[in-house]
């Protein structure tokens, strides 16, 4: 954080939000080691006549601010996304999955497992990711004298360009995740190779259990009913093991996290959803030339696009029926993935 707000402090002071800050977007560059801020394809400067005018909503959903879901981003979005950033960072679990829709609050430290927090690094993070933006921080400067840090940090004159292939910071030691199942199932053999990012091995494993879970494996395929009942354990676990392990960039919840942006752009007409599987489709790049893609042609590495696995090939027999693709989606919200 103490790397990334002198970045904040500089772009603000020219009127510029980024608009866009979550993990993927922070690197570390090799000349000098240190962390920076990166893609500001999303970036508005801000003048005095438009502040108050309503912009066009963009960003992360998970990362967002919630002024900036409604088109509204102020300097405080951004502190909000670098706190929610924060937050992942230390769990490696999914901003959605640290949030109490319910109670409607954060339950981050529910999550702290090998990553303690002091109570004066937790009350600034807390005031980081407030919902109204009053009762946050107002610059990046007032985070930095929080945390007591001198802001007398250069800038490079140097334009900061995106490397080809960027590092994502992940934390040096995640949280275990514990392997819940509602079905007694064995998740080890899944996390061993997650682990190991043997990526492919994976993602026919991770066929195997969900079969196992709903009682399908001698027919190899599941249907609609064996979604609608899928156990919320076994999903969320399946899950968090594929977040962890690719650093954010897998996992049914970066999928489902995709697919209601995309919802979001059709205005959310439920007889759209067919052209928004297909755009699902074209963004994590199951699709290519208007058609879908065969197991062999799936990505099986980190450089794939973002939410390109699990894809678990063969179990979504009838998977392409729009049924079985609005009760998939309907399943993770209800589990809160």
């Amino acid at each position: 954080m103490s790397e990334i707000l002198p970045i904040l402090e500089f772009i603000h002071s020219k009127q510029v939000i980024h608009r866009d800050i979550k993990p993927e977007n922070i690197i570390r560059r090799k000349s000098d080691n240190k962390l920076i801020l990166v893609d500001f394809g999303a970036a508005k400067f801000v003048s005095p006549l438009n502040r108050s005018m309503t912009g066009t909503i963009i960003g992360s959903a998970e990362y967002i601010a919630p002024e900036q879901g409604n088109g509204k981003a102020v300097n405080a979005s951004d502190l909000y996304s670098l706190g929610v950033t924060c937050l992942y960072l230390l769990t490696g679990i999914s901003p959605f999955d640290l949030f109490d829709g319910g109670e409607h609050e954060w339950v981050w430290r529910q999550w702290l497992v090998n990553n303690p927090v002091s109570n004066d690094s937790g009350n600034i993070l807390d005031k980081l990711i407030e919902f109204g933006t009053k009762k946050r921080y107002q610059s990046a400067s007032e985070v930095l004298q929080a945390l007591q840090i001198k802001t007398s940090v250069s800038i490079p004159q140097t334009t900061i360009q995106k490397p080809v292939n960027p590092v994502i910071s992940v934390p040096q030691t995640p949280p275990s995740i514990q392997l819940k199942s509602a079905k007694r199932i064995d998740y080890r053999n899944l996390e061993d190779l997650l682990k190991r990012q043997q990526w492919k091995e994976a993602d026919e494993e991770t066929a195997r259990v969900m079969l196992q879970v709903a009682n399908r494996t001698k027919e190899g395929w599941l249907r609609v009913e064996d979604i609608d009942n899928f156990p919320c354990e076994d999903l969320r676990t399946i899950d968090q093991l594929w977040v962890k392990y690719s650093g954010g960039r897998f996992g049914f919840s970066v999928q489902a996290k995709i697919y209601r942006e995309l919802r979001v752009d059709w205005r959310g007409r439920e007889e759209e959803y067919e052209r928004v599987w297909d755009a699902f489709g074209d963004r994590v790049g199951w699709r290519g030339n208007n058609s879908w893609i065969f197991y062999n042609d799936v990505t099986f590495d980190l450089k794939a696009p973002l939410g390109h696995l699990p894809y678990c090939d063969g179990i979504w027999m009838g998977i392409w029926g729009l049924g079985v693709i609005f009760s998939s989606r309907v399943r993770l919200v209800k589990c809160n993935i």
